[in-house]
């Protein structure tokens, strides 16, 4: 397992009993890393904040490097990094009306702006939350935007060129969909709501079947807002700041498990290992 520490930017290995193994040490600079990702055996911790960098970590001992990135000559705020083989996919909101969305092709050496640029509406950013807004499935980018806009954006050529369709998530400032899971290119699962009314439980989660052209609401959805979402074990599990909720259909219902105030979650070994707010570790057993 591999753990991040947002305030105090250090990257814990953790073995299966959760001790720690090697600790990782970025410094001040690097607060608030929201996300990670591991290609060409290498780890790419994600800063969000409004001057963020990324940071690459060589496993084999060597001094974590600073990847210092622009957009128009302007600082980006980041809101996440998906990687899949040797390709990765990095999306931070926008900067004068463009999202700020780059790749790279060769596990992280070199990055650049996608070719193809993605228009932002006014008020309609990303957010970073659990570092879940954006994925990459079978060569293929997708992120969810919110906001006063809430839209999926796909790339089936590796950001060369990009298809939209919207969400109907509540407009607001803080609405949206704040995590995706993308199961198959036709099923994709959303989660969020409004993190300023964490046990609203409408509009918190919509999904489609269809790649995008439909969304559907949940007939019971999730217990309030939440910003992580994953799938595993054939189901999909969400958390949030009240709660974790599971769906065993695809979506359609949802139901609390946990009323424990959870920030990311992965699946190992058929256990649902979770970060708390605390501090502390949650686990689950499916």
């Amino acid at each position: 397992l591999i753990a991040i520490g947002s305030n105090l930017a250090n990257v814990r290995i953790l073995d299966p009993s959760f001790h720690i193994l090697k600790t990782i040490e970025l410094g001040t600079a690097a607060q608030e890393i929201r996300d990670l990702a591991f290609c060409a055996a290498q780890l790419f911790a994600m800063q969000s904040n409004d001057c963020s960098n990324l940071y690459r970590i060589a496993l084999n001992g060597s001094n974590p490097e600073k990847i210092s990135l622009n957009w128009e000559q302007k600082p980006i705020f980041f809101d996440g990094i998906a990687s899949e083989n040797n390709v990765l996919f990095l999306i931070g909101d926008p900067v004068n009306g463009t999202f700020c969305t780059f790749r790279s092709l060769d596990g992280g050496s070199n990055w650049e702006q996608t070719p193809g640029k993605v228009s932002a509406f006014d008020g309609e950013a990303a957010y970073a939350a659990s570092g879940q807004i954006n994925q990459i499935l079978n060569g293929n980018f997708y992120f969810v935007s919110g906001g006063l806009a809430s839209r999926l954006f796909q790339s089936t050529d590796f950001g060369e060129t990009w298809t939209q369709s919207p969400i109907p998530y509540v407009s607001c400032p803080t609405c949206g969909p704040y995590a995706m899971a993308v199961k198959t290119e036709q099923e994709i699962m959303t989660v969020g709501g409004n993190y300023l009314e964490p046990n609203n439980k409408q509009n918190t989660c919509f999904y489609t079947t269809d790649g995008g052209k439909t969304w559907k609401a949940p007939k019971k959805g999730p217990s309030g807002y939440r910003s992580c979402v994953i799938y595993a074990e054939n189901k999909y599990f969400a958390c949030g700041t009240n709660g974790i909720d599971v769906s065993k259909n695809g979506g359609k219902t949802w139901k609390k498990i946990s009323d424990q105030n959870s920030l990311s979650m992965v699946m190992v070994d058929q256990q649902l290992i979770l970060s708390l707010a605390n501090g502390e570790w949650l686990l689950i057993e499916n």
